[in-house]
């Protein structure tokens, strides 16, 4: 890991992630709006649609869309961006559980129904440094 946190490389995830077949696939009915809160650091959000993932600076003019806040200290996200993170530690929902990691501040229904989708796009970051 490089030491940047997930939220700083978003952007980077966010450009693979629209060259991703398998992700254009699963992601065709979603609407969705993540906030990515690193604590003590910054804030990141991004929507997923059928038109592809975005790195947003004002998202919330998209009503429609559902809204999950996530927010973790700057250790989890690294985790999570992290292709030989620690077993229990190892992904999105793994790190929900876990001390220390990740807390769902807002839609966790959302969370859990774009699951596939947010997972597909932390492996996409992942697979490519």
């Amino acid at each position: 890991m490089n030491g940047q946190a997930l939220p700083e490389r978003l952007l980077l995830f966010c450009a693979r992630a629209n060259t991703d077949a398998e992700l254009g696939h699963i992601s065709r009915g979603a609407d969705v709006i993540v906030r990515a809160e690193c604590i003590g650091g910054t804030t990141t959000w991004m929507s997923i649609s059928a038109e592809g993932v975005a790195a947003e600076t004002n998202p919330l003019t998209r009503h429609s869309a559902e809204t999950i806040v996530l927010r973790a200290p700057v250790s989890a996200w690294a985790e999570l961006a992290d292709p030989d993170a620690a077993p229990r530690r190892h992904d999105l929902l793994a790190l929900t559980k876990a001390p220390g990691g990740i807390e769902i501040v807002e839609g966790r229904t959302s969370l859990i129904r774009h699951l596939r989708v947010l997972n597909r796009i932390v492996e996409i970051g992942r697979s490519n440094g």
